[in-house]
């Protein structure tokens, strides 16, 4: 896959300036979500954490009232950071002279590199959800909003799309990258071949489907062989 000049500047995006208490807020987040991920919430205790975060139990509890409260906050920072990455990633201007091909291959590249960094991402904000209910819909809404922008930026390149429905083959392929890439990384999904390939592989796979049915032009295609 030829390299991508979209590619490798965008990331999970944190707020910028940072006081002493909110680095130490935030070291014990990181700790939580570590932790919450490799061991479970269940078996994770405050004491934990404060090892993990490198920290005394006074200095975790001086922030948090309880483990509740830090996945709930973690629920909160996931939520900013989200909406963060979102408007910088959806913003159109960053993909002035993009194709389709760079815009999916960012995508891909994006979602697998957050996996590796971030692999407790998704697990905090379902024990958040596990223990307060009322979440539930929240981030699958921004879920839904990120997913819409990004339609509308393929949508604005139909003009690259052969196939004779665009919106529903722009649609189609989000929903089929999605799948794809949940089954490769989540671990209540059963394992499947995708989890054989490695990660090059699998995107430059992932990649070659999606552009297979929008049926792109051949030179876009080419671009990223």
């Amino acid at each position: 896959m030829g390299k991508n000049p979209w590619q490798s500047e965008l990331h999970w995006r944190r707020e910028g300036q940072q006081d002493r208490a909110h680095k130490t807020q935030n070291r014990v987040l990181d700790a939580a979500e570590t932790l919450f991920f490799e061991q479970g919430y269940d078996a994770t205790s405050v004491q934990d954490v404060a090892k993990q975060a490198k920290c005394s139990i006074g200095s975790v509890y001086h922030h948090f009232r309880d483990k509740k409260a830090i996945a709930l906050a973690l629920f909160d920072r996931m939520t900013r950071e989200f909406e963060l990455t979102m408007r910088e990633a959806m913003d159109p201007a960053r993909w002035n002279g993009a194709g389709i091909a760079d815009i999916l291959h960012e995508f891909i590249e994006f979602s697998i590199i957050n996996n590796k960094t971030r692999p407790g991402f998704k697990t905090a904000a379902l024990e958040a959800v596990r223990l307060d209910p009322s979440l539930g819909d929240h981030f699958p809404q921004m879920q839904r909003k990120a997913n819409k922008q990004l339609k509308a930026l393929l949508l604005a390149r139909r003009r690259e799309i052969g196939h004779p429905d665009p919106a529903f083959a722009c649609g189609y392929v989000l929903d089929l990258l999605i799948a794809l890439l949940r089954a490769r990384f989540d671990p209540h999904v059963q394992k499947s071949q995708l989890s054989r390939l490695s990660n090059k592989k699998f995107a430059e796979r992932a990649l070659s489907l999606a552009c297979s049915f929008l049926q792109l032009e051949r030179q876009e295609q080419a671009n990223h062989a």
